[in-house]
């Protein structure tokens, strides 16, 4: 007859348990603080964010330019 009390699995104890958690913590704290600060990041990314918008600014004003002119050349020629 087997014996209840026995089973196959591990046996963990509480120190053990609070050990690895230990651990765990300060494993996730240092990958925090290896990550660039969010501020900065977003800060960066505005700046370059604006960049685009006055380039695309500067390219859909040539172009709506050019519509004008070509418009005005094409009415005047026929």
């Amino acid at each position: 007859m087997t014996d209840d009390n026995q089973t196959n699995g591990v046996r963990i104890t509480t120190r053990e348990l609070y050990n690895e958690l230990v651990r765990l913590a300060k494993l996730v704290e240092r990958l925090a603080n290896s990550l660039p600060d969010t501020e900065t990041k977003v800060e960066d990314h505005e700046v370059r964010l604006r960049k685009l918008e006055q380039k695309a600014g500067w390219i859909f004003g040539a172009l709506g330019l050019m519509g004008a002119l070509l418009g005005v050349v094409s009415v005047s020629v026929g």
